[in-house]
């Protein structure tokens, strides 16, 4: 299977719940991502990272209005009740990028390709 040449079509396979929203709703997520990150050093990927990157923003903008910012649950024991409050659960991360990246998968997979890039990805110093 060839790369997608667009961000559209990358956008189609990698979110389709996303595209079937229809072009009015992707088009500007497409169009934020594509200002927010150049195609320098992504090569072949580009429009992958655009699609992972357009489709990460607009599930966060989802998450956020269906589930706010805190998480609440209530423990009871019969007698007394405790009501525990909780925002998320992260694993530890190198910089406030990745851990907003981290918070979903298609974040995640962005991360992934981008450590795999030799302009973004681990460097090694040779002295």
């Amino acid at each position: 299977m060839a790369l997608p040449a667009t961000a559209e079509s990358a956008l189609a396979q990698v979110a389709p719940e996303f595209y079937a929203q229809g072009s009015a709703v992707y088009t500007f997520w497409i169009d934020l991502a594509t200002a927010s990150i150049g195609a320098t050093g992504w090569g072949t990927l580009y429009p992958t990272v655009v699609a992972l990157l357009a489709t990460h923003q607009w599930n966060r903008l989802i998450q956020s209005q269906a589930s706010g910012p805190v998480a609440s649950n209530s423990v009871s024991n019969g007698k007394t009740q405790v009501s525990i409050s909780q925002s998320f659960v992260a694993a530890p991360v190198k910089s406030v990028d990745e851990w907003e990246l981290s918070s979903t998968p298609w974040g995640r997979q962005f991360l992934a390709i981008r450590q795999t890039r030799a302009a973004f990805g681990p460097r090694l110093v040779v002295l």
